[in-house]
Formats: C-alpha cells, structure tokens, sequence
C-alpha cells in the first residue's frame, strides 16, 4: 500500500471511531466530533487527490508535509480524548 492508501485508511477509522465516541460521550462530544470531522475532511481531500494524481505526468505532493503531521495530531488528540473521558467516568 502506498502512503496515500494509509492516509485514507486511517482517516476513515479514525474519523468513524471518534464520530462513534462522540455520540456515546456527551462531555467530550465537540472536541471528539472536531477530530472526525478533520479526518474525515482529510480522507476526502486524499481521495480528490489521488484521483489528479492520475491527470498529472509528475505529480510532485508537497502537502503531504502538513496533511501527515494533521492526521497524526487529530489521531493522537481524540485517542487522547477518548482515554481522558474513561478516565472521568471512573472516578
């Protein structure tokens, strides 16, 4: 698989899972439902890409300088918001 496929893969979990969280943990509902909405944003701009890949005869992706590091911190953000609110609950 090449990058592009893993961007998309884990844009995709990612973005279900937190939009799933969300609707189940209302205390942390708006930075959860942010998180699903970038990566889902983030999923769609790669699929839109990689179709122009297609059209272009050297397609040189510098965006993929910001879009990794994004994906990486809405990841690691709503994982992190995930655990904090389990957290919560239990004390």
């Amino acid at each position: 698989m090449y990058a592009e496929h893993w961007i998309v893969v884990l844009s995709l979990a990612g973005g279900t899972l937190f939009g799933l969280a969300a609707a189940l943990a209302p205390s942390r509902r708006m930075p959860l439902a942010t998180s699903a909405v970038i990566l889902f944003l983030l999923s769609w701009y790669e699929i839109r890409m990689d179709r122009w890949e297609m059209t272009v005869t050297a397609p040189i992706r510098l965006d993929m300088f910001a879009e990794i590091p994004l994906m990486i911190l809405c990841l690691i953000f709503g994982a992190w918001q995930i655990f904090f609110c389990r957290k919560r609950k239990e004390l």
